[in-house]
């Protein structure tokens, strides 16, 4: 392992090790039994139908949210649960997920073992606790928000840029004869990204398998080193698809593995 991964290792580790665990908090929402007048049907109208076209804007956003289940319909939030494992170095953790969708896009709740609850949204950015998250606690934040086939579809709702660099793309290696995958690579620019946020990529290229649709691998780039997270396999549950398996590499040493063990998703 080179010295440059072993640091990145211990940066993680130390930012998840800084606190004692914090239970995960459900906020719970008091719905109203009055009939909702005329002007606030016309207002949820106009805020599905805003929602439906911003989804569509972007057809490599449009065509991969329509392969991962039904959990973008313009008419439903929906939240998701992920259990599984974080593997940093020789130490695995167990970890969960809730992703949360909203009108402009989602929120993200982290809890890893043994460490602080970590949270990011649009408006207050990458948390740790409800405070301000360190560096090493942003780039976990930031792999496992990011580097995610929801954020590919979600972005557009925060004025994200597509912009398809190429299509039918083989490996730089690929002999004559390949029969392996084929991608379609999408540049996603980020305008959230600035100086304050500089432990954040501005920019992704996803790379989109021809024959499944699906996303097989996301590069970036922070201060200056380009990060590979390989999606290597995927599971469905109930006509829902998420990547069960990714890898982090940086300079073709793994930085982090992530596998999921359980995942359940329910419409708002």
């Amino acid at each position: 392992m080179s010295a440059r991964a072993k640091t990145f290792h211990c940066a993680l580790l130390i930012g998840l090790l800084a606190c004692g665990a914090t239970a995960l908090f459900v906020a719970g929402a008091r719905r109203s039994t009055d009939k909702p007048s005329a002007i606030a049907q016309t207002a949820t109208t106009a805020q599905t139908t805003r929602r439906r076209r911003n989804l569509s804007l972007q057809p490599e956003a449009l065509r991969l949210a329509r392969q991962l289940g039904t959990r973008f319909l313009a008419d439903k939030n929906s939240t998701a649960v992920l259990i599984g494992t974080l593997t940093i170095g020789s130490q695995t953790r167990n970890m969960q997920i809730i992703r949360k969708q909203s009108e402009d896009g989602e929120s993200v709740e982290i809890q890893v073992a043994g460490s602080q609850a970590l949270s990011w949204d649009a408006k207050q950015g990458a948390l740790a606790a409800d405070q301000q998250a360190t560096a090493s606690e942003r780039q976990l934040i930031e792999r496992f928000v990011f580097d995610s086939p929801d954020q590919f579809v979600l972005m557009q709702l925060r004025g994200a840029s597509y912009y398809t660099v190429a299509r039918s793309v083989r490996p730089a290696d690929a002999t004559d004869g390949y029969q392996g995958p084929l991608w379609t690579i999408v540049r996603v620019d980020d305008p959230e990204q600035d100086d304050a946020k500089k432990h954040a990529s501005r920019w992704r290229l996803y790379y989109l398998n021809t024959a499944t649709g699906l996303i097989d691998r996301i590069e970036s780039e922070v201060d200056g080193q380009r990060i590979v997270a390989e999606f290597s396999s995927w599971t469905e549950q109930n006509g829902e698809k998420v990547p069960s398996q990714i890898v982090w590499t940086r300079d073709e040493q793994t930085l982090m593995q992530y596998r999921l063990t359980n995942f359940s998703q329910s419409q708002n």
